[in-house]
């Protein structure tokens, strides 16, 4: 979307630590017929990049999972010109956002370590963020989201085939089909007419250097 945005003049430059994912942002790069994208394997709290040399820096869903994100936007501040903007989508609290945060609540409560997604689900944690990154103009703001399944039980089938459901899935084998259960159950009250619909939240916080 970004590429699309900027157009055949523009350039965009997708940097993340996993191979994988680059591989996965190429490979769409590809099939979309865009030619403006590089790739390159880097991580995020050390931008090997010229200071000053981008118009904007988005960062989608990654901000909450770095072990400073503040670090982490002192260099995204870095690299942008004066006046740019560096953006961050994070997931809003956990319970906020039941198809991410039932079943991750549920492994927590059996002593699986509550992960990182939730971070900086609060206005004022982000904003607080990116202050501490070094930006003195900032706006936080939400965006809701929405999931539609047929019931809980296709719901529970999406988890069980998706990044989300893993929490549960590497539970031990005498603890696993018991905290699916109790997802399912918290997921019900969710189901009426139109099926089990799920709200979200994301927060997007904003710095203009």
């Amino acid at each position: 979307m970004a590429a699309q945005r900027v157009g055949p003049s523009g350039y965009v430059l997708a940097t993340d630590i996993s191979t994988d994912m680059l591989e996965a942002a190429a490979d769409a790069v590809r099939r979309a017929g865009l030619i403006n994208v590089e790739t390159r394997v880097m991580d995020g709290e050390n931008l090997d990049l010229d200071s000053d040399s981008f118009d904007a820096v988005i960062c989608r869903f990654g901000l909450m999972l770095f072990p400073d994100p503040p670090k982490a936007l002192r260099g995204m501040g870095r690299v942008v010109k004066p006046g740019g903007k560096v953006a961050a989508l994070v997931f809003s609290a956990a319970e906020k956002n039941p198809y991410e945060g039932i079943p991750r609540t549920v492994a927590h409560r059996r002593g699986r370590p509550m992960p990182r997604m939730f971070a900086l689900g609060e206005y004022r944690l982000l904003d607080d963020t990116f202050r501490n990154g070094g930006f003195q103009r900032v706006s936080v703001h939400a965006v809701k989201t929405h999931r539609r399944f047929l019931s809980s039980v296709e719901t529970i089938q999406k988890l069980k085939d998706d990044f989300h459901g893993r929490a549960i899935s590497g539970l031990p084998d005498s603890e696993r089909a018991q905290a699916w259960e109790e997802v399912e159950q918290q997921l019900r009250r969710f189901e009426g007419p139109n099926g089990c619909e799920l709200p979200g939240e994301l927060l997007i916080g904003v710095g203009t250097k």
